[in-house]
């Protein structure tokens, strides 16, 4: 199962970002070539981004390209074989994705990479894209995650956040459905009054599974709001010890140990929810402890 609590986004120009989110906890690191990095310097980035790769490989974490349909062929160039899962892009519309998916699969050929090795994630950053939602979740078969991009679609809209009002939430609420329909995750924090723990809690329990970061020191705080608390695991599994007993016994339903009823349907959300905990747990299990002497600051 793919986790990805936090895809902390870096820029391959700056070595002291790069350091820092070597040293930190992101599950994902995405070396930025198109986001943030302003059009004259991109060129630039290119030319860094097969050493930042390189850098950050040490750390365990899966590392990302953030590319566009203008840039992604160059992009790609750049990095040569360097070690990265797949490309992160913000589109408007399906045929966007579907030109990303042709350039990852001439790449791929290029290269001697297995077709459909890369994966996509989608960023939702406009009106447009959020319209389109459902027609970009199933756009290719590598897409793995929709994305929300807070910042960007609150500028693109021209409205500003607000601490008490979500201006987010019809955004937020159909990228959800978008990708649960599509079978993909959707990544994003949740709005509620707090630190990044607290959004990612709130973000968690609408059912998103990691979100974009842009600062190294809130992805732990991310990681562990997009975790399951033992509380809620416990219950999870006492939904299922008491279903079983159900379906052993031939009945639909059964009340667990809180006396609330449980169907098939809460056996499935909390099988789901024991199946994240599980990859969770797995992805910890793996990351690797990073020795800082090599990867100082070229």
């Amino acid at each position: 199962m793919l986790v990805r609590r936090s895809l902390l986004v870096v820029s391959p120009l700056d070595d002291g970002e790069l350091l820092n989110a070597a040293r930190s906890a992101a599950d994902a690191i995405v070396v930025d070539l198109a986001s943030r990095v302003p059009k004259a310097r991109r060129d630039d980035a290119r030319r860094s981004a097969s050493a930042a790769l390189q850098q950050l490989a040490i750390s365990g974490a899966q590392l990302l390209l953030w590319t566009d349909v203008e840039g992604v062929a160059s992009d790609l160039a750049a990095c040569g074989l360097s070690s990265f899962a797949g490309v992160i892009v913000a589109v408007d519309a399906p045929e966007a994705v579907q030109g990303i998916d042709a350039a990852l699969t001439l790449w791929e050929s290029a290269n001697n990479v297995p077709n459909g090795t890369l994966t996509i994630e989608v960023v939702l950053a406009s009106a447009k894209a959020v319209q389109h939602a459902e027609g970009i979740a199933i756009a290719s078969q590598r897409t793995v995650a929709l994305a929300l991009d807070d910042e960007k679609l609150l500028g693109e809209m021209g409205v500003a956040a607000f601490d008490t009002l979500d201006r987010l939430l019809y955004c937020r609420g159909k990228m959800v459905v978008a990708a649960r329909s599509a079978g993909v995750q959707a990544h994003a924090l949740g709005h509620v009054a707090g630190e990044a723990f607290d959004r990612a809690v709130a973000g968690r329990q609408a059912g998103l599974r990691g979100a974009l970061c842009f600062d190294p020191t809130k992805a732990s705080s991310i990681n562990d709001g997009f975790s399951l608390p033992a509380q809620e695991l416990e219950a999870a599994r006492q939904v299922l010890e008491a279903m079983q007993v159900a379906v052993d016994g031939g009945r639909g339903a059964v009340a667990v140990s809180s006396g609330q009823m449980t169907d098939l349907a809460n056996a499935r959300g909390a099988q789901a929810v024991i199946e994240w905990s599980n990859a969770v747990r797995e992805r910890e299990a793996t990351r690797i402890h990073v020795d800082l002497s090599q990867i100082s600051p070229s």
